[in-house]
């Protein structure tokens, strides 16, 4: 039976003031603790089919991020990024004993973090369409500085649009996230119910961060679920969307690649068979 846990974590913004913060967790099954999280702006229901299939074997602890979806955003004094690592880092450590993760898009690129600072903790890794520098996967010359100004530019278009405004930008680019029909319209309804301005600087800091380095110190066992077949109209080929990612994951230990063969973005919604199939041998 699924359990609804609000987990109440405390953020110390200064030594005379905390701000209570609530953090959601669906638990279901039994096993192996999994986290499962889910990329911008999406709820953990992006893992309902996954978690259908997870929970026969393991216990599925899927999360829904603050200010995404209907869950409430909270005060990021220290940026988006470390802030959600740290709330997950205190709901892994809450866990008592190692746990795996499967993160999709940004929730992929938490995880890598989190690999890197909590050794110990995390058994296994699967990234679901990620990178360690997302801006590099369009423009290989990219680094934390020269993104600055265009991510600054995004980050404002996103904040000044109107509600109209932004739902058509979002029916508009959805197609390329996902070619199953009827996830489409709940995709931009998640995109829409999100905080706009945790959005906007979730994707802020994402695009000016380079995790590529410090890859070399994560020595856990990473599987990378990567999508291509989104850019073929715009000249990308398996082949060099395969280098795109070998390139990115060079510095890993411990990484195995395999790309989804007609999937988009939402990989575990388009290619479900086969996302089951690699996620199922790789955590055995």
């Amino acid at each position: 039976m699924k359990k609804l846990i609000l987990l109440y974590l405390f953020i110390f913004g200064s030594l005379t003031q905390a701000h209570t913060q609530v953090f959601k967790v669906s638990v279901s099954g039994n096993g192996p603790k999994i986290i499962l999280i889910p990329g911008l702006a999406s709820s953990g229901e992006v893992w309902d089919e996954t978690v259908a299939q997870l929970s026969k074997n393991y216990e599925c602890h899927v999360l829904t991020l603050p200010g995404f979806g209907t869950n409430p955003a909270v005060e990021m004094p220290s940026g988006f990024l470390p802030t959600m690592e740290k709330l997950i880092t205190d709901y892994i450590t809450a866990q008592k004993e190692k746990v795996t993760l499967i993160g999709h898009s940004l929730g992929g690129f938490l995880s890598l973090r989190l690999s890197r600072s909590l050794p110990d903790r995390i058994q296994k890794v699967v990234i679901v369409d990620s990178f360690p520098f997302y801006s590099a996967a369009f423009n290989p010359a990219a680094t934390e500085e020269n993104m600055v100004g265009m991510a600054s530019q995004m980050k404002q278009l996103m904040l000044s649009q109107s509600p109209e405004q932004y739902r058509a930008q979002q029916q508009a680019s959805m197609p390329m996230m996902t070619i199953n029909a009827e996830k489409l319209p709940i995709a931009v309804d998640w995109s829409m119910q999100s905080d706009r301005g945790t959005t906007a600087e979730a994707f802020y800091e994402l695009m000016t961060t380079d995790f590529r380095d410090e890859l070399a110190e994560v020595k856990t066992p990473m599987l990378v679920l990567g999508a291509w077949a989104s850019g073929k109209n715009y000249g990308l080929t398996e082949e060099s969307v395969k280098k795109s990612f070998s390139d990115q994951y060079r510095l890993a230990e411990n990484v195995q690649i395999e790309l989804a063969p007609t999937a988009h973005h939402f990989i575990m919604w388009d290619n479900t068979e086969w996302f089951m199939e690699k996620l199922s041998s790789f955590l055995r």
